[in-house]
């Protein structure tokens, strides 16, 4: 007997049996905490712009039409690591990633939470300023922020990551009407004010904030989002990465109106990440300092909602500069379609194989890099 003859046969031990798969599937890929914590959702979303959010510069600008979709990825997952840092751990969840959009404006710093971030993606906005696109999966911040509006340069950001939770304070009225073409749970201040607070202490707009415990009860409650793909290859053995490459002090980074700076550390296994000239470091006093630095070099047009907003254009090819274990690789990036990740390869065309750790990959235009050499 067919499928489709057993449905019209039996259609309500069908329809239980999609009820009953939906659950199931619901909490198999919640974190234990979101599970259990209770937290008060407003039954309406408002779609309007948090008056004065966008009062420094920035933008967004989609290059083309999005689909919705599921993400694809060239490596088998591994539950036995975590699937953005790699880090081997006894339990790994499969709970979905929470994307938060972070102030990078020097009045938002120190900001909350960003040293639990496994991955963070650094796009040029207005002005020549940054704002950063914190990816949350393998540990929990109790604060997190401050928060600011989404622009069309994050699509190409989520649209890989298999239905993300997406934590942001609003937008404008375009950027929020094809921001609905995109795959993703909305956990945004619009969405569920009832987890985000303003802190009296910092002015507005850099003073919005919330918690990923609370923002991960919010997404369960709203809809399930997806088990996270594996952003990076990985060797197998104990955190050894290929020998190629060359010794460097580290990279300098021009936006504009954003000079940051990378240098390594061998204390920290790290590379400390500076701030127009201050080390930039979280509300704890604990200086950034990734063990995986990418500076993928690409291309910005403006964006289809404002047209005075730079979109990041992530999809093609172009130039790669990848920093870990204090040595540069120089090699290409490749994106194939807006649901693949984003594939590195060296200058002869192997794939770079990443060592464990955290990330944070910068998005700078053609000509704002300076590798610093020893």
């Amino acid at each position: 007997m067919t499928i489709v003859s057993e449905v019209l046969k039996y259609p309500m031990r069908f329809c239980v049996l999609l009820l009953t798969t939906g659950i199931a599937l619901s909490c198999a890929a919640t974190p234990p905490s979101a599970r259990t914590t209770s937290t008060a959702v407003p039954p309406s979303v408002s779609l309007t712009l948090e008056q004065g959010d966008d009062s420094e510069a920035e933008s967004n600008e989609p290059s083309s039409t999005n689909t919705l979709g599921v993400a694809t990825t060239s490596v088998a997952i591994n539950f036995e690591s975590w699937p953005l840092t790699g880090i081997v751990a006894d339990e790994v969840g499969n709970w979905p990633i929470l994307v938060v959009k972070i102030d990078n404006h020097d009045r938002a710093r120190p900001q909350y939470g960003l040293n639990a971030a496994d991955v963070v993606f650094e796009e040029i906005v207005e002005g020549g300023l940054t704002r950063l696109a914190a990816l949350y999966h393998s540990n929990e911040a109790a604060l997190v922020g401050p928060i600011r509006s989404v622009r069309t340069s994050d699509f190409n950001l989520l649209q890989n990551l298999n239905r993300p939770l997406f934590a942001n304070s609003g937008g404008n009225e375009d950027v929020l009407r094809l921001l609905q073409d995109i795959n993703f749970v909305d956990v945004s201040s619009n969405a569920a004010r009832g987890v985000y607070r303003r802190l009296e202490e910092r002015p507005s707009p850099h003073n919005l904030v919330s918690d990923t415990k609370s923002l991960r009860a919010v997404g369960a409650d709203r809809s399930q989002g997806g088990t996270p793909p594996i952003l990076f290859e990985r060797n197998d053995g104990d955190n050894q990465t290929q020998v190629s490459g060359i010794p460097v002090k580290g990279a300098d980074l021009d936006y504009g109106s954003t000079l940051v700076q990378y240098r390594w550390d061998q204390n920290r296994l790290g590379w400390l990440r500076s701030q127009n000239g201050s080390p930039h470091s979280d509300v704890d006093g604990l200086q950034i300092a990734p063990e995986v630095v990418v500076i993928q070099i690409v291309s910005y047009a403006r964006s289809a909602a404002d047209g005075r907003s730079p979109e990041a254009v992530l999809m093609g090819t172009g130039r790669a500069l990848l920093l870990f274990d204090g040595r540069l690789i120089e090699g290409t990036w490749e994106r194939s379609g807006a649901f693949d990740v984003t594939r590195y390869f060296d200058r002869d065309g192997n794939a770079v194989l990443f060592p464990r750790g955290t990330t944070w990959i910068a998005l700078p235009r053609v000509g704002q890099t300076r590798i610093i050499e020893n």
